[in-house]
């Protein structure tokens, strides 16, 4: 790690400005970067900054260098590729800015434009020699291995359900066959892991970090309509995500039986898909508004009130479809009236009264500030809220607790170094807590924390807030109780029905009677 910031002065040819694509004159991102008065407020927040020490991996720098592209100083060098790539997309320095720079759109710009470069190949240059060595760092995506899972996930795995399906049930036949117990006892990972393939040494992180994926190997589509327990209150969209609905099923379940207990009739449609949010974190633009179109077509057939979302980093796209879409006529208008209707599932339970019959849970819990949540949607006190409802629960702060984990999407996979770092400083602060349970509302989150917990071994769950608050309801015994209900209600309606078949009977009996009798008198 560099003692002390190096300040790095490039000198940049003359270059010509791309004539497509975000990163040019005269397009709003263009307008966005203007807003930056380069006054370094944003760099205490920046986690790749705080590690390497280099301007050009600060947001001041990072912008600096997209102004430089768009007024044709700069072209899109591998120089330019690694430290566009290098930013993990935490948002920090949105909530930091004094002059509100949203970063979080223009890091996406960026990265849109590179991956128009990348299909462009004569519009490249090589690296531009620095003026001062600077500290070695992995690349994110420049690697053979970082392009090979960048396109699987972008073009085939993640707007696919079979493929994804397929894909962790492999997982979690080796998880659960006793494969997994097997590779590592034997070494056999560690082996695989040193083979001359195009993932050298990026096999064993991934392997430790999705160490237990929930659910059966081919689940089922969530219910298409799940009713409210008691009244109705509210008629609401729920997204079921890629990642969250394969490895973390149980949130999922516990997010719908948490709603309905607040008087939610919840909408699952089985036709949604991918809400985007890896391919436009990505740079993959074009496919996530391919994918945020479908979404709209799917849920605006259900009317909903609002649209609910339990996964911090999809949250913060869906909430932007209303600013991917603005350029499209047709659907500009129908993405802002969807954004407006997405809430986190902790925003949206934190500004109802709860249903107070929940039991008590007397743990300690620490909460880690998903980025995306935190920085992106400017979410903080809402989970804590949550939480504090619990009876018998403590809340105990996190030192740094807004501060990244590492993970970001899939940069943990692609980035490992950078991703370790910055895990590490975060483990440091989890394991000074007193906290039984780590909670944070983002499954990218949950999988690296988990990961941090069993490599120190320590004696700490990681949780998402709402697996606590549903575990409330159950120990209050409310799910019981609408069972008992609910199976009081199908009793009562099947003896209707049973009264109803028997006076159709009776009247059709009559019916019959009076016809014979009828016909006896003309005779």
């Amino acid at each position: 790690m560099a003692s002390e910031p190096i300040i790095r002065h490039e000198t940049y040819p003359e270059t010509t400005p791309p004539t497509e694509g975000p990163l040019r004159r005269d397009t709003h991102t263009y307008d966005l970067m203007r807003q930056c008065i380069h006054c370094g407020f944003c760099l205490p927040t920046c986690p790749t900054y705080a590690v390497l020490g280099v301007e050009m991996d600060s947001p001041r720098g990072r912008i600096y260098q997209m102004q430089a592209v768009a007024e044709g100083r700069l072209d899109i060098s591998d120089d330019f590729i690694e430290h566009m790539n290098c930013c993990v997309g935490c948002r920090a320095c949105e909530t930091a800015c004094p002059s509100g720079v949203q970063f979080g759109k223009l890091i996406e710009a960026a990265r849109e434009q590179i991956q128009l470069a990348d299909k462009q190949p004569e519009a490249r240059t090589q690296t531009v020699p620095a003026t001062e060595p600077e500290e070695e760092r992995p690349n994110a995506q420049g690697s053979v291995a970082g392009k090979l899972l960048h396109r699987f996930f972008f073009d085939y795995m993640l707007p696919s359900r079979p493929i994804t399906t397929l894909v962790f049930s492999g997982l979690k036949i080796y998880q659960r066959s006793g494969l997994q117990k097997l590779a590592r006892n034997t070494g056999l990972i560690d082996v695989a892991n040193g083979l001359p393939t195009p993932f050298q040494g990026k096999l064993k992180l991934p392997e430790q970090l999705m160490n237990s994926a929930s659910g059966d190997l081919f689940p089922d589509l969530l219910p298409e309509i799940t009713s409210a327990i008691g009244v109705r209150r509210y008629r609401v969209g729920f997204v079921s995500g890629c990642i969250m609905d394969q490895v973390f099923r149980d949130i999922n379940e516990a997010s719908i039986r948490v709603l309905a207990a607040n008087g939610c009739e919840v909408i699952t449609p089985p036709q949604q898909n991918c809400c985007g949010a890896l391919h436009v974190h990505g740079g993959e633009a074009a496919r996530g508004r391919e994918l945020a179109r479908r979404n709209i077509d799917t849920f605006e057939q259900y009317n909903c009130d609002f649209i609910i979302i339990n996964s911090a980093g999809c949250g913060s796209t869906l909430k932007e479809y209303d600013h991917m879409l603005r350029d499209d006529p047709a659907y500009a208008e129908r993405a802002k009236t969807f954004s407006h209707k997405v809430k986190d599932i902790s925003e949206f339970l934190a500004g109802l009264t709860l249903n107070p019959q929940m039991g008590e849970i007397s743990r300690t819990v620490a909460y880690h500030d998903a980025c995306h949540l935190a920085h992106g949607q400017k979410i903080r006190q809402q989970p804590r809220q949550l939480l504090k409802s619990i009876p018998g629960l403590r809340l105990t702060e996190l030192k740094e607790a807004d501060w990244c984990c590492g993970s970001a999407g899939i940069y943990n996979i692609v980035n490992q170094e950078m991703g370790n770092e910055l895990l590490e400083r975060k483990m440091n602060n989890v394991a000074a807590t007193d906290a039984e349970i780590i909670a944070t509302g983002n499954p990218g989150c949950m999988m690296q924390i988990d990961m941090g917990v069993r490599q120190r071994g320590l004696a700490m769950k990681v949780v998402h807030p709402i697996q606590l608050l549903d575990e409330a309801y159950q120990q209050g015994g409310l799910y019981d109780q609408a069972q008992q209900a609910n199976l009081e209600h199908r009793s009562s309606e099947r003896q209707r029905q049973k009264q109803r078949q028997t006076l159709l009977i009776g009247i059709g009996l009559g019916f019959l009677l009076g016809l014979f009798l009828l016909g006896r008198r003309k005779k």
